[in-house]
C-alpha cells in the first residue's frame, strides 16, 4: 500500500508535471528539436498510461511491481537515458507507420457510427421526453377533473343533507303551528262545541256547533208516528 502511494506520487511529479513544464519551455523557445522530443515522450507516456490501467488490475500483486513502474518512468523522462525517444523510434513509430491507413479507417468509421448513434439517441431522447410531457399533462388533467367532480359531489351531498334537514324541521314544527292557530281561533270566538242531545229537539232548543268545527250530518228523531228521522245540518 505504501509502495503504491509512493509510486503514484513519484509518477505524478516526474512523469507528468516535469514533462509538462518542459513542454511549455519548448513552446516558448520555438525549438523544433524540443518539440519533437516532448511529442515523442507524450505519445509513449499515453501508451504507458493505457497499459498501466490493465496491469494495475491484474498483475499489481507481483513483487517489486510498483518499483519497476517508477524505474520505467524515470527511464522514459530523464535526459540521460532518453528512453521515450528510443522506445518511440524502435517500436512505436514503425508500428504506427505500418498500420496508419487501417487506424485512420477505423477512426473515420468509428466517428461516423458515433455520430449516427448520437443522432439516434438524441431523437429517442426527444421523443421520450415529449411523450413523458404529454402523458404527465394528461395525468394532471385527469387528476384536476377528478378533483373537481369530487368537489361537486361533496357539494351536492351537502346541499341534499341541508334540504332534508330543513324539510324534517318544517314537518316537525307544522303540527304545533296548527294547534296554535286553532287555540287562537277558539279564543277569539269564545264558544265551545256543545254536545247535541237527541232530547233537545223536543224542547224546541237546538245547540249550534262552533262555526270553525267541521260540518257533520246529524240525524234527529221526529215526533211523527212513522219513526222517520229528520236530517239537520249545522249552520
Amino acid at each position: 500500500m505504501v509502495a503504491a502511494l509512493f509510486s503514484r506520487i513519484l509518477i505524478l511529479v516526474c512523469g507528468i508535471l516535469y514533462p509538462a513544464y518542459s513542454s511549455f519551455k519548448a513552446v516558448k523557445s520555438k525549438s523544433h528539436r524540443d518539440y519533437t522530443k516532448w511529442m515523442m515522450y507524450w505519445i509513449v507516456f499515453a501508451l504507458f498510461q493505457a497499459t498501466e490501467t490493465l496491469t494495475d488490475t491484474f498483475i499489481s500483486w507481483l513483487p517489486l511491481y510498483y518499483e519497476l513502474k517508477i524505474l520505467f518512468v524515470l527511464w522514459l523522462v530523464l535526459p540521460i537515458t532518453q528512453g521515450s525517444k528510443q522506445l518511440y523510434r524502435l517500436i512505436i513509430h514503425p508500428f504506427l507507420v505500418r498500420h496508419e491507413e487501417k487506424i485512420d479507417q477505423y477512426l473515420a468509421q468509428a466517428g461516423k457510427q458515433g455520430l449516427q448513434a448520437v443522432r439516434r439517441l438524441s431523437r429517442e431522447g426527444i421523443n421520450k421526453a415529449a411523450s413523458t410531457v404529454v402523458s404527465s399533462a394528461m395525468r394532471g388533467q385527469a387528476v384536476i377533473t377528478e378533483t373537481i367532480l369530487r368537489a361537486q359531489d361533496n357539494q351536492d351531498q351537502t346541499d341534499s343533507s341541508a334540504r332534508a334537514h330543513r324539510a324534517s324541521t318544517d314537518m316537525d314544527s307544522e303540527p304545533f303551528e296548527i294547534i296554535e292557530e286553532e287555540i287562537e281561533s277558539s279564543g277569539d270566538t269564545g264558544q265551545s262545541n256543545p254536545e247535541v242531545h237527541p232530547g233537545a229537539i223536543g224542547n224546541g232548543t237546538e245547540s249550534r256547533p262552533d262555526p270553525i268545527a267541521p260540518q257533520e250530518s246529524i240525524y234527529y228523531p221526529t215526533d211523527d208516528s212513522e219513526g222517520l228521522y229528520r236530517r239537520a245540518y249545522d249552520s
